[in-house]
């Protein structure tokens, strides 16, 4: 039951609650312990007390010859003990050698009970009397033990007192605690319910460091990126209608006029090759944009192994260069010498091929590709003597930005997918004569 009810109670008064329960429990405990081990204390104290007396007095009587056939009446005064500051009278027995009662400071009534009770209501410590080397009789010392508890007592008291205010103090602290704790979360709630996809809000200040103020950050890193994603999203949206809207609009259009014998005889045959090439390409666009939505999920798998970087290089530069030889473009590579990097073979090269297919586009002579190893990875530099990626070069890898070019500009945001999958980077930049993208891939380790 009592589980069941913390589960309803709110978080500040659960920490508020347990403080207490904590309280209590540590007041609980060194409240006995201190009992029994201070009892103990005493109890011992009084042992020793009763020891050291009782040496006094037997030192005393054989000092004076006493003989231990009579009461050493003229021998002894009535003694006192001290015993952790408090003074406690000494009670005790002489016994002969045939253990008969010779001297007692005790009434009748006091000396049976503790024949009665010696073990139980009475600390009591014994001590030899000799003379000549021979034990003419013994000293029972003796005191009781509600006498220790009095002063006991005394000191529980003050403990009591002590405790108390220990407690009263404690327990303010943790309400003072419990504040400090829970104002900060209640803003964060606070927060988080105003939260909105549609309606911005100021970042969230919390003056604590702590692991509250880390939730807090945390949470503004998810708003930040929420809203990315939906910015994101309709900007991909909008980008994937337009897209599709204008061979959607060639094929239209064409297959209107013909239905409608707008266009006739040879044209017929022009608007069909149209709406072919216009279907060609809508699809190469959704297959653009399926194969970038599965790279950027779990769906698609990389099968990473080590190969030569070399090898993949080559590959890719020769299923280009008939193409650049057809354009009349000089496709120029200096990188022959093997690094082996731990990637995806098909997926790197399909990256490549994109970029160098960019640069087919817009080179106006030249297309260089270089790579070059450092220290801890490899770098491929792949530029042309084009016009360059514009105001924006670090947009490029955006889905469907084209700037000012023509093509769906879905092939270099694939690229650097491609790349990050791998831990890679890429990024492009302007020349003063055309423009460079330059990939760095991290090496195996060892």
């Amino acid at each position: 039951m009592v589980i069941k009810s913390m589960k309803k109670l709110k978080i500040g008064t659960k920490l508020f609650l347990s403080y207490v329960i904590l309280i209590v429990v540590i007041l609980v405990i060194t409240t006995v312990s201190f009992r029994y081990l201070f009892q103990e204390y005493l109890v011992r104290e009084a042992r020793d007390q009763l020891q050291k007396e009782g040496l006094q007095i037997s030192h005393m009587l054989e000092d004076r010859n006493w003989k231990g056939n009579q009461p050493p009446n003229s021998l002894l005064d009535r003694r006192r003990i001290e015993m952790a500051g408090n003074l406690i009278s000494s009670q005790f027995i002489i016994y002969n050698q045939n253990d008969r009662t010779i001297y007692s400071n005790v009434d009748e009534d006091v000396q049976m009970e503790y024949e009665e009770n010696k073990g139980k209501l009475f600390v009591t410590e014994e001590v030899p009397i000799n003379a000549s080397r021979e034990q003419i009789g013994r000293l029972v010392l003796f005191t009781k033990v509600e006498s220790l508890e009095g002063f006991n007592r005394i000191i529980e008291q003050a403990q009591a007192v002590s405790l108390f205010v220990s407690a009263a103090v404690a327990v303010l602290l943790a309400a003072w605690m419990q504040r400090g704790i829970t104002g900060p979360i209640r803003l964060l709630a606070d927060h988080m319910r105003r939260f909105s996809m549609r309606k911005p809000q100021l970042p969230l200040k919390l003056k604590s460091k702590d692991e509250i103020n880390e939730l807090a950050e945390t949470f503004e890193e998810l708003t930040d990126q929420l809203r990315k994603n939906d910015f994101d999203q309709k900007e991909f949206l909008q980008n994937a209608s337009h897209e599709l809207k204008t061979p959607l609009m060639a094929i239209q259009g064409n297959a209107e006029g013909i239905l409608d014998d707008v266009i006739v005889g040879e044209e017929v045959g022009d608007s069909l090759e149209v709406i072919v090439n216009e279907t060609q390409r809508l699809k190469k666009i959704v297959q653009d944009i399926s194969y970038l939505t599965r790279l950027e999920t779990v769906e698609e798998a990389f099968t990473y192994e080590v190969v030569d970087m070399q090898l993949i290089m080559k590959e890719a530069v020769t299923a280009v260069k008939p193409l650049a030889y057809q354009n009349g473009l000089k496709l120029k590579y200096d990188g022959d010498f093997a690094v082996h990097v731990e990637v995806d073979a098909d997926k790197m090269k399909q990256a490549f091929l994109n970029i160098i297919g960019n640069t087919l586009r817009f080179a106006s002579s030249l297309i260089e590709i270089r790579m070059r190893k450092e220290e801890n990875q490899v770098a491929i530099e792949i530029q042309d003597d084009g016009t360059g990626f514009g105001e924006n070069p670090d947009r490029v890898f955006e889905r469907f930005y084209t700037g000012d070019q023509s093509g769906s500009g879905i092939g270099l945001a694939i690229t650097k997918t491609i790349v990050e999958k791998h831990h890679g980077e890429i990024y492009a930049e302007n020349l003063k004569k055309g423009g460079r993208v330059i990939i760095t891939l991290p090496l195996p380790p060892g």
